[in-house]
């Protein structure tokens, strides 16, 4: 990468790096982990691996904030927040559109309602510029409302989209219809999708008819839909958002990500972490990038070292070492008879 500029050059944290070989100097202590899901904490069978949950709650124990931020839709987000067994999460949803305080007893529905920090849907003109440029393209778009996703499928491969997209989200949140009349009546979107099997021309097109005054555009991750957002809305600025509700300063946040939308989320966190997996565009705004990928608990490999060399206290630390020492003797039949 480029040279950083002096307010990031304490973040090279080489020793998370690929092919890194020094630690760097003393630096803030991390008290929030900001996570993308699809690519990132989720493996290719979308779930979080037992390593990655347990690295997670250790975490969560000692005091360390861990927040989950995605393009996802808050009902697509709530099965991985139940899968950390935590009492709160706090979700970054829609790309930053909406921020959510969720407490187990609403995760395991037990009752009670996640609380709304903010939310920044797509303006009323934008939306309908979108829903105009899609038509005239025979294109599909996903317009999310509440929790709800609303589509007017005109082909077979509409319909086929939708059902990959229930497939990678694992949520049958689609509400097929004729028309968007409802959807429109209903309210404005938190963010809406163009589904495409040829994301480049897509992408290229929408940048083309929709003024970035009007609409954020985003290259989708994995690619077969382009994200339609509010033109202030991003995943950074929604960490930034995030980040003040919790009165956590950015420059304590490490934040993991691996596609197009994570690129200001990454670069607004004190440490920045792009997967081994991630795109080369976001790998070369990051601060390290990650030695392994998703599949291979990329994720709790860099935690369990940035534990190790004190970014989450010396305590932790402490655990750390302890550990490593005693999964050493046991790998080596010196531990205790």
């Amino acid at each position: 990468p480029g040279a950083m500029p002096p307010s990031r050059r304490w973040l090279s944290l080489l020793a998370l790096c690929a092919g890194a070989r020094a630690a760097a100097p003393a630096q803030p202590q991390l008290r929030m982990v900001a996570l993308d899901l699809d690519g990132t904490l989720l493996n290719r069978k979308h779930e979080a691996s037992p390593a990655a949950v347990e690295t997670l709650r250790e975490l969560h124990a000692a005091g360390v904030v861990i927040a989950l931020c995605s393009g996802r839709s808050h009902v697509a987000m709530y099965e991985t927040a139940r899968r950390l067994q935590l009492p709160e999460v706090p979700l970054v949803c829609f790309n930053g559109a909406l921020g959510l305080r969720c407490s187990a007893d609403f995760l395991f529905g037990k009752g009670g309602e996640p609380e709304e920090m903010f939310k920044t849907p797509v303006p009323e003109e934008a939306a309908q510029g979108v829903l105009r440029h899609a038509a005239q393209r025979g294109e599909l778009v996903q317009y999310y409302v509440g929790p709800d996703i609303h589509v007017v499928c005109q082909t077979d491969d509409h319909v086929a989209l939708t059902h990959d997209y229930a497939a990678l989200t694992g949520v049958a949140a689609h509400v097929y219809q004729k028309t968007y009349d409802e959807a429109i009546a209903r309210g404005l979107p938190y963010k809406m999708l163009i589904m495409t099997r040829e994301i480049d021309s897509t992408l290229d097109a929408a940048r083309a008819a929709l003024p970035t005054s009007d609409v954020h555009l985003i290259r989708g991750t994995p690619p077969f839909f382009v994200e339609c957002l509010h033109p202030a809305v991003n995943k950074g600025e929604g960490l930034r958002r995030l980040c003040g509700a919790l009165s956590i300063p950015p420059s304590e946040v490490v934040a993991f990500g691996d596609g197009d939308n994570d690129l200001e989320f990454i670069k607004l966190a004190g440490l920045g972490m792009a997967m081994a997996n991630a795109r080369q565009v976001l790998k070369d705004a990051a601060d390290c990038v990650v030695e392994f990928d998703n599949d291979n608990d990329g994720v709790a490999r860099a935690l369990r070292k940035l534990m190790l060399e004190g970014r989450f206290g010396s305590r932790l630390a402490q655990i750390e070492q302890e550990r490593l020492a005693d999964l050493a003797s046991t790998q080596t039949g010196t531990g205790p008879a």
